[in-house]
């Protein structure tokens, strides 16, 4: 177990029709889709309906804001090898960096509160990107390493229904930049890397180390969400 890592992470606050959940959250290019795939397949083989609920950072109240951004210079964009990378610098700006994370909260209840009237009952939920991958974007984005503490990170955190059972991969930098193209001149990698440190250890949520052989992790994956195989 990786040092700051601690035990399964579960939420018990929103209901969702009692839906067993099973969230892997962390940076891109650690494997969260090809491991959810593969959960998503074993389901399937049992008779069990699953949904995949991909959330993250949705613009709707919030595009005014990021046209704004976009003008004065707080999100940048530079094309490399043909490969368009995109990063936010919105703590530059200390008006940014208060209303952004308000905005993007009541972005995130419009798109989940559609996505929540699709599920139905006894449909496993399986999150690929979802609230915390979007706090960890905030945090990133504002530079305010404490958001998860603020009444905006708890509402966030306090999204995720009840059952959901959640963990968080890490990957090396390095691995992650030679597994996807998309980070490979990514400047905010090694902080994204650092703010799920941070989320694991102070909420508490297991961290699983993606840098091994992938049966390995897969079966640990499977018995901290107590899938049987």
């Amino acid at each position: 177990m990786l040092p700051w890592a601690k035990k399964p992470f579960q939420f018990m606050r929103m209901q969702s029709k009692n839906n067993l959940g099973i969230y892997i959250a962390g940076p891109d290019g650690i494997g969260k889709t090809t491991f959810l795939k593969n959960i998503e397949n074993h389901f399937k083989l049992q008779g069990k309906e699953t949904r995949h609920i991909w959330i993250r950072s949705p613009k709707i109240i919030s595009k005014p804001l990021m046209a704004y951004c976009r003008l004065f210079g707080l999100t940048k964009y530079k094309k490399i090898d043909g490969e368009t990378y995109g990063h936010h610098e919105f703590y530059k700006s200390k008006f940014v960096s208060w209303l952004f994370p308000i905005l993007q909260l009541q972005d995130f209840k419009i798109k989940w509160n559609s996505e929540r009237k699709k599920i139905r009952h006894g449909e496993v939920l399986l999150f690929d990107r979802f609230c915390l991958d979007t706090l960890a974007d905030l945090m990133v984005d504002t530079q305010i390493m404490d958001l998860h503490k603020t009444k905006i990170g708890s509402s966030f955190i306090d999204m995720l229904p009840k059952t959901t059972r959640t963990v968080i991969l890490y990957v090396d930098e390095d691995v992650i930049r030679s597994r996807k193209k998309d980070t490979l001149h990514d400047p905010t990698l090694a902080l994204k890397i650092k703010v799920y440190k941070i989320l694991s250890k102070d909420l508490g949520i297991q961290v699983i180390d993606n840098n091994g052989f992938y049966h390995s992790v897969n079966n640990e994956l499977m018995k901290t969400f107590n899938i049987n195989v």
